[in-house]
């Protein structure tokens, strides 16, 4: 479904017996997301810089080994765990850190590993952390590409249809002079999205529309 909001500028140049009139249009579109994606991060504390390393190693070879769905990152940290007391410090071991983001377009498939990584994190004592857990749209290119084509011809098309209305009504030739779609608020952008429900054990966020819009400056020229 299509929504439009009112145009916010005008400006009207008298020359010529030529009337120039400028405004911009916001031309919206719903799209629906259809890959869900999330953050994973596992952590380790207070190990040795050899035990924590192993750890590690065991979650990168286990994600390493997923091919049913899209894995990428794989950052690592290893710092010195420092204890502060009073005014002195000591090193009790070190605290390591792995990151992952996934992606599927079935969230059954991510619950499953989500609850793998999570068995995983448990064997061996690991904490685990799951954020962002959000649809979004798969191939953004190609779907930014054919969205905004067709804003593009909405607009082009309710501006023709607004310049006939215009001419009716002050008894003028208005014609379209230029539809421009390069300033800044033209950007195409989504809307964000609600996330809470749950399924299969694990939450997995609402599947809505995300919303997407273009907001091109059009000039009019009335004779």
């Amino acid at each position: 479904m299509q929504k439009m909001f009112f145009l916010f500028l005008l400006s009207i140049n008298f020359l010529y017996s030529q009337t120039e009139i400028i405004f911009s249009r916001t031309f919206e579109k719903k799209i629906k997301p259809d890959t869900v994606t999330t953050s994973v991060g596992i952590s380790s504390q207070k190990l040795s810089q050899e035990k924590t390393i192993e750890k590690l190693t065991k979650i990168s070879d286990f994600m390493n080994s997923i091919k049913y769905l899209k894995v990428s990152g794989g950052e690592y940290s290893v710092n010195p765990h420092i204890v502060y007391d009073k005014d002195k410090s000591h090193q009790e071991g070190y605290d390591g850190y792995i990151s992952y983001g996934i992606s599927s377009k079935n969230p059954n498939d991510l619950n499953k590993l989500i609850r793998d990584i999570q068995r995983l994190g448990d064997e061996e004592k690991l904490a685990v952390t799951i954020s962002s857990v959000s649809w979004q749209i798969d191939n953004e290119k190609q779907a930014l590409a054919l969205d905004n084509d067709s804003l593009r011809l909405d607009a082009i098309i309710w501006a023709k249809e607004y310049a006939n209305k215009l001419s009716y009504k002050i008894k003028a030739n208005c014609s379209v002079s230029r539809v421009d779609f390069t300033n800044p608020g033209s950007a195409l952008a989504y809307t964000a999205m609600k996330a809470e429900t749950g399924f299969d054990r694990a939450p997995v966020p609402i599947q809505d529309e995300q919303s997407i819009h273009a907001t091109p400056i059009i000039t009019l020229v009335c004779r």
